[in-house]
């Protein structure tokens, strides 16, 4: 499991509810995509990494996985 889906789990969210926040924040985004980024299926693009990396308030590197704090 990557941090994407360990943060979101630790929240307490579902990818539904989660996709719906980020909409709601301007950032339109679908369950179907989060769901490729945490099975990586698919690698978000730098901007996106900031945005999810903000919407869990920690840092891109350690989003990625990078940095371990």
């Amino acid at each position: 499991m990557n941090r994407l889906a360990e943060l979101r789990k630790k929240r307490g969210v579902s990818l539904n509810q989660m996709a719906s926040e980020l909409t709601r924040h301007g950032f339109k985004i679908t369950d179907a995509t989060l769901s490729n980024y945490e099975n990586e299926k698919r690698e978000p693009k730098l901007e996106t990494w900031e945005l999810l990396a903000d919407y869990f308030n920690v840092t891109p590197q350690y989003l990625v996985g990078w940095l371990n704090e």
